[in-house]
């Protein structure tokens, strides 16, 4: 009978002799390493910087891509962190603007807003603000409507202005809004008067002019010269501005000064017409 001693059977072949191999042989390494190290020798010295000489470029190949990559990583992270900012600031870029433009707009229309109560005020008429309701009802630029009407006082033929001139006159009444026939209208008869020549006359609405009617020699009319209303008609206060004669070699008509676009309030003069046979 054979029999097999202890120490044979410890260096059979299995999972666990390959660990405790494994593991003498790092252990012994190691430990070589580590007196190689300790002892002071040029020929160890040249050894270990060879090593590293050697093993430097390789390292650096090795880890390259790693590095690369990484950077990669990096650089798609901060494009999509850019491109968030980039959103943001657009939006807080927009809301800026429409903040600064609501401001310019509203500063607009105060300055107007007080060029407009600055016209003197007289013992039979009483002034009212209005807005202009924007295509309210998608008529011509010749008709416009105004958020004031019987409620308010206003009347057939009251006067509609702006802080440049004469815009026209109230046509139809509702409750709570207006129709005004502009002075642009070629329905629009206005009474007018030149402040140098002193010629009395009427302006007809032509679209963007003013063309002239019942006047003698209008060619006699000043290049520039103001037309102003009369109340010859009975519902104009005399004085609001109205033109400036333009004359060229074949005709003469009268550029206005307002315009609907120039503002979106108007001043509405409300006549009491007993105070006005009283005086």
């Amino acid at each position: 009978m054979v029999y097999k001693s202890s120490f044979g059977r410890g260096f059979n072949s299995s999972i666990l002799n390959s660990y405790v191999l494994s593991l003498i042989f790092c252990v012994s390494f190691s430990m070589t390493l580590f007196v190689l190290s300790a002892i002071d020798s040029k020929s160890l010295k040249f050894l270990r910087f060879a090593t590293i000489s050697f093993s430097k470029p390789i390292l650096i190949g090795v880890s390259k891509p790693f590095q690369l990559f990484n950077d990669s990583l990096i650089y798609i992270n901060e494009i999509k962190l850019a491109k968030q900012q980039n959103v943001e600031l657009s939006k807080e870029n927009k809301r800026l603007n429409e903040e600064l433009n609501k401001k310019n707009f509203l500063l607009l229309e105060n300055h107007r807003l007080k060029n407009l109560l600055k016209i003197p005020e007289i013992n039979y008429v009483k002034k009212i603000v209005a807005r202009i309701l924007i295509d309210a009802y998608k008529d011509a630029g010749s008709l416009i409507y105004i958020d004031v009407g019987k409620k308010d006082g206003l009347k057939i033929n009251d006067a509609v202005f702006n802080e440049k001139g004469l815009l026209g006159r109230i046509i139809e009444l509702g409750q709570n809004s207006s129709k005004v026939l502009t002075i642009f209208d070629e329905n629009s008869v206005v009474p007018v008067v030149s402040i140098d020549t002193k010629k009395s006359f009427f302006l007809q609405g032509a679209n963007e002019r003013l063309v002239l009617k019942h006047i003698e020699k209008k060619f006699d009319l000043k290049h520039g010269e103001i037309i102003v209303s009369t109340d010859a008609a009975g519902y104009f206060q005399e004085g609001i501005k109205i033109g400036r004669v333009v004359k060229t070699l074949n005709e003469v008509f009268v550029m206005p000064f307002a315009k609907k676009t120039d503002s979106i309030y108007v001043n509405v003069l409300i006549y009491n017409y007993e105070n006005v046979f009283q005086d």
